[in-house]
């Protein structure tokens, strides 16, 4: 009510603090209604302190303490280009927001695959924490959504694991003899690939990737162009395919398209002379299609796009991938350290988001909150780790502030308490760390992600003319399936 929830008082004590219209009127000096209210303040505040607060005898602090109104905060500015309309709702549904417009490029791309008017590939970047180091969700996700509009291939894997859980569906990888250095924990900037990893090895290095779930027809390898560089070479099924240098006279992020033979089922890359410095291979299935890259290290936050990935490099990754939608989905190492999340993440999101729309201007961005992470409270208590929703809390805040898409990974699992159940589910959709998802819990996550993302594409045709609200759209019916 004010300045302090409490008991309300008795009728009598609130009757003397109603407005007098007559009183209103008058022009007396002395603001005898200001001093009655401060006085009736003062008595309540003394009558917490005495009976409730079990504080003994009067205190003079609570004299002050009257005077130390809590004003509401004022209103946010009104942003560039928000729409003050009522009627054009943010929200899509509770746990999904999309700013109006925010997403309109990335559906228009959806709808030209869905079509067919156009050969193309539509390419989200999904960057995250360690559920997705193992592909864990983004997996599904991607599964679901080529399944719809159109396999583009296997996307962007690392060179080589740096963690021996990384993984990529589709892609077993092995590897060998390769110095390893990710962005994980660092406050400045390196040089990395488009997944913040690098990877530098001379000849006797060398990494594999079976395909095990469909025919690739080529892998773009991504890499270091320095002075000095080295060579390295690209083998499918035994047999050499591509030798390429990474000598240049400047230092810059650099990729080359090396065409597979038919149903080739292992693609192997070594360096063949001096030292190179190797980010990525990104596999391609075909000119149409969802590409859906999922970027995840182990230990990550977002510090990794706000201050690890160097800009400049960064910028000429991006434009390569050219990516219609990037996801932001940290935080799940951030809500260990409160004090981090109270008073430094809300600047750090916005730095990344900042950093993001310089490299890829023409991107949509979507902010993908953390899943629910558990934590024991005694023998055999479990529940939710109290930074995890002050964390979500500001992430839809500084979304809305900055017209980026926002999914509520959090509320859509249940809220408050969601790993409690999951941990004792059968079979149990979470790990004994509370924190990761098993497969049968990533698969949910990613459901209830695409249903999100759908209710989004079909409010856009629908403002478009191209659905209506009577029927369900043919892609909601194909997601319904999985």
């Amino acid at each position: 009510m004010g300045i302090f929830s409490s008991p309300k008082p008795d009728s009598s004590r609130s009757d003397s603090l109603q407005p007098d219209p007559g009183e209103s009127r008058k022009k007396a000096g002395f603001p005898s209604k200001t001093a009655f209210a401060i006085l009736a303040c003062v008595a309540m505040l003394t009558f917490w302190r005495v009976r409730i607060d079990d504080h003994k005898g009067f205190d003079p602090s609570v004299v002050g303490e009257a005077f130390r109104l809590r004003w509401p905060m004022r209103p946010p500015p009104i942003l560039q280009n928000a729409v003050a309309d009522k009627s054009n709702k943010q929200e899509v549904s509770p746990v999904f927001i999309a700013d109006p417009n925010s997403l309109d490029p990335f559906f228009a791309q959806l709808w030209k695959l869905e079509q067919k008017r156009e050969a193309g590939v539509v390419t989200i970047l999904h960057y995250g924490d360690s559920p997705t180091t193992a592909d864990l969700i983004t997996g599904d996700v991607r599964a679901q959504l080529q399944s719809r509009f159109g396999d583009a291939g296997r996307g962007y894997t690392l060179i080589a694991k740096p963690w021996a859980w990384y993984g990529h569906r589709g892609v077993e990888i092995s590897d060998r003899g390769w110095k390893m250095r990710t962005g994980v924990g660092l406050m400045r900037e390196g040089v990395y690939g488009l997944g913040g990893a690098a990877f530098e090895g001379e000849p006797g290095a060398t990494s594999s990737f079976r395909l095990t779930e469909s025919e690739q027809s080529a892998v773009i390898v991504e890499y270091l162009e320095k002075p000095g560089g080295g060579s390295f070479v690209v083998e499918a099924d035994g047999k050499k395919v591509m030798e390429q240098t990474t000598n240049a006279d400047a230092q810059r992020a650099a990729s080359i398209r090396v065409e597979l033979p038919r149903k080739a089922k292992v693609v192997s890359i070594h360096p063949q002379a001096g030292t190179v410095t190797l980010f990525g291979a990104d596999f391609r299935s075909g000119a149409i299609g969802m590409l859906y890259d999922s970027l995840g290290l182990n230990g990550a936050t977002t510090t990794v796009l706000a201050r690890v990935l160097q800009p400049d490099l960064w910028k000429q990754e991006i434009e390569h991938a050219n990516p219609a939608l990037i996801i932001i989905n940290y935080g799940s190492n951030e809500s260990s350290f409160g004090s981090f999340v109270h008073k430094q993440y809300a600047a750090e999101l916005r730095l990344a988001i900042q950093r993001a729309r310089a490299a890829a201007p023409l991107a949509a961005i979507l902010i993908m909150s953390p899943m629910d992470r558990g934590e024991r409270s005694g023998l055999n208590e479990i529940q939710t780790m109290q930074t995890i929703p002050e964390f979500i809390a500001i992430q839809r805040q500084i979304a809305v502030e900055t017209h980026c898409a926002f999914f509520d990974t959090y509320d859509a699992m249940g809220g408050n308490g969601t790993l409690a159940r999951w941990f004792t589910a059968n079979p149990r959709l979470v790990t004994a760390d509370l924190l990761h998802p098993t497969a049968q819990g990533a698969t949910l996550v990613a459901n209830l992600f695409v249903e999100q993302l759908e209710l989004g594409y079909n409010r856009w045709k629908m403002q478009r003319g191209i659905a209506t609200s009577n029927a369900p759209s043919a892609v909601a019916s194909q997601f319904s399936e999985h």
